[in-house]
């Protein structure tokens, strides 16, 4: 029988991802990454509530040290493009580099032949290839942070809890007397609570005074330091006039400047995203582009280029900030995407 390893995260969708899995006859052990993240308040931490999960299913528990990997490829990264004036979305990042990647290779030489996860997603195996695409309760869909995911490693994936609610896993965790069942959501950014501080403790310079410009470098106040704001961005700028409420268009970290332009102006809507991906046999043409994890998806055409993927929106209501990504489908299934590139 193959082996299958469970990625515990001590929170409730990966233990019910266990739990199904055991009760359906598998050869299961669970295993946590140990990122160096230092837990807060009294609860217990995430290796604690994992293994404490392994015991009420009665499986193996395997703790692996991935906090230099974490802190080399994820942590560092997002201080250094915060710094640069770029928006990073560090948990893409982490599923391509540290999850799907270093884990998955450490699963494997454990001998597992597959990895399951918590994560609402779906698999489909069509056309000899595995896509990844949407999970049933769009609500939450995790494929805009999964969309990196090595094209390789998608086959040995399950996502057990692609086609169930949030409401449903609850009451399974509960059901099952799982330690997890009333554990809270995780953050979004698991590894710091104030990311301006985390961006000046490696480069102070990011939070120095310095312009705020219109587009034709007329100085209407002081920004408190880029590493404070972001591209679209239209509270807490503190400057106005009769052009109507300003937002952020750009970020210039060599001149520590912030532009800004009145909400009316027109913004570009077709762009070459940087970084990008795009799946062997999806055509070109009209794609759903998902510009952030909670945004509605918005229609666009797309195709390859050499040099990254060329996205055309048929609407765009805000300026896209450098250094996000943005996530290309056709219906449910991922097709394509890539960061969106520094002006």
């Amino acid at each position: 029988m193959s082996r299958t390893a469970v990625a515990l995260s001590g929170g409730v969708d990966s233990s019910v991802a266990a739990a199904l899995l055991v009760e359906a006859g598998r050869d299961v052990f669970g295993i946590t990454m140990d990122l160096g993240v230092a837990t807060t308040g009294a609860g217990e931490g995430p290796v604690a509530l994992a293994r404490r999960v392994c015991d009420t299913l009665g499986i193996p528990h395997v703790v692996i040290d991935l906090a230099d990997a974490f802190r080399a490829e994820v942590v560092e990264p997002f201080g250094d493009a915060y710094a640069a004036g770029l928006t990073p979305n560090p948990c893409v990042r982490c599923n391509e580099r540290i999850k799907f990647g270093a884990l998955a290779d450490r699963v494997r030489e454990l001998g597992a032949t597959t990895l399951a996860t918590g994560h609402y997603a779906r698999l489909a195996h069509e056309g000899g290839r595995t896509w990844l695409e949407r999970a049933a309760d769009l609500t939450k869909d995790q494929s805009y942070f999964l969309y990196r995911i090595p094209p390789h490693v998608l086959p040995m994936l399950e996502f057990p809890l692609g086609d169930l609610t949030k409401t449903a896993v609850r009451e399974m965790a509960a059901g099952r007397g799982l330690p997890t069942a009333s554990a809270r959501e995780s953050q979004e950014v698991c590894f710091t609570r104030d990311h301006v501080a985390l961006v000046a403790s490696a480069h102070p310079e990011a939070l120095e005074p310095g312009p705020i410009e219109t587009l034709n470098c007329t100085v209407l106040g002081q920004h408190r330091g880029i590493a404070r704001y972001t591209v679209g961005q239209r509270k807490g700028l503190g400057v106005g006039g009769p052009e109507g409420p300003f937002r952020v268009v750009r970020i210039d970290a060599a001149r520590n400047a912030l532009i800004v332009a009145p909400e009316r102006e027109a913004v570009p809507t077709r762009l070459t995203l940087a970084d990008a991906i795009w799946e062997t046999g999806a055509a070109p043409g009209a794609v759903l582009a998902q510009i952030r994890y909670r945004s509605k998806p918005l229609p666009a055409v797309a195709a390859p280029l050499p040099d990254g993927v060329d996205v055309e929106f048929r609407a765009l209501a805000e300026p896209l900030a450098p250094g996000q990504s943005v996530v290309l489908y056709a219906g449910d299934r991922v097709v394509g995407g890539g960061i969106v590139p520094a002006a």
